[in-house]
């Protein structure tokens, strides 16, 4: 059995956040350089789902290694451009695909102007920020009239009330986005444990990433696992006819994204 975390490997040092793990590499022999279930085929669902037009502006929140800005330009020439906080793994982005385009930046202050983005896609991200209120009101104000936004995340199957489908949905429609499309992924999950398996790692590693979750810290795995956690693909559509007022924030370096 290769190192995890009951050995006291991996992850058992400081700042065991969830986004720490994606940080240093940890998941990197189960998920790919994608780091999330599901990969890069739930992108294309998305895509093929939303028939965006050619050369629409995306933004993809908490872009890690940039492998969905390569697969929106490449094979689709989107000009998508790639959104972290993390320099290390900004880094890492720009020295895997040099001509993309990643920027530093926070998903509660999106460093664009209002109205500009066709769509914008986090994908195993919404999970992990602090502010999701002032995150969505951010993208409500970024995206363009009838503008997408795309998450792919956890969820609880057996948790009324909090992170279910419904807990989703309340939040969308608070902050002016309609949901247009939601599928349940969770043979994502039971393949990354597959796939662990496979390779013979510690499948602890994939629950510790829900664990060190602020909502769970004080649950055992076990006590998790009667959540039943899954996970999710979802469209929505922001809604310019509902009325919303943005959360404020101090002002960014909204520089706006070019053509190129």
């Amino acid at each position: 059995m290769k190192p995890g975390f009951s050995e006291g490997g991996w992850g058992m040092d400081t700042g065991n956040c969830p986004s720490a793990y994606y940080a240093r590499g940890i998941l990197e022999p189960i998920t790919g350089f994608t780091l999330r279930p599901g990969g890069l085929d739930l992108t294309r669902q998305a895509v093929n789902h939303c028939r965006f037009p050619k050369g629409a502006k995306i933004l993809d929140i908490g872009c890690g290694y940039g492998e969905t800005v390569r697969l929106l330009r490449s094979e689709y020439g989107f000009n998508a451009v790639g959104l972290d906080t993390g320099e290390k793994m900004l880094q890492k982005a720009r020295a895997r695909y040099p001509d993309l385009t990643f920027v530093a930046g926070r998903a509660e202050n999106l460093p664009f102007p209002g109205g500009e983005l066709d769509a914008i896609f986090m994908e195993c991200t919404f999970s992990l920020l602090n502010a999701p209120d002032i995150a969505l009101s951010e993208c409500h104000r970024t995206l363009k009239r009838d503008g997408r936004l795309v998450i792919s995340d956890f969820y609880y199957r057996n948790r009324e009330g909090f992170r279910d489908r419904e807990y989703y949905e309340k939040m969308l429609a608070a902050h002016g986005f309609r949901l247009q499309f939601w599928e349940d992924k969770s043979e994502c999950l039971t393949q990354l444990l597959v796939n662990c398996i496979m390779q013979q790692y510690d499948t602890e590693i994939l629950w510790q990433c829900l664990l060190t979750k602020e909502e769970n810290k004080k649950l055992t795995c076990s006590g998790l696992k009667k959540f039943k956690p899954g996970y999710f693909l979802l469209v929505a559509e922001k809604n310019a006819r509902a009325e919303h007022t943005a959360v404020q924030m101090p002002p960014a370096d909204r520089g706006g994204m070019s053509d190129g």
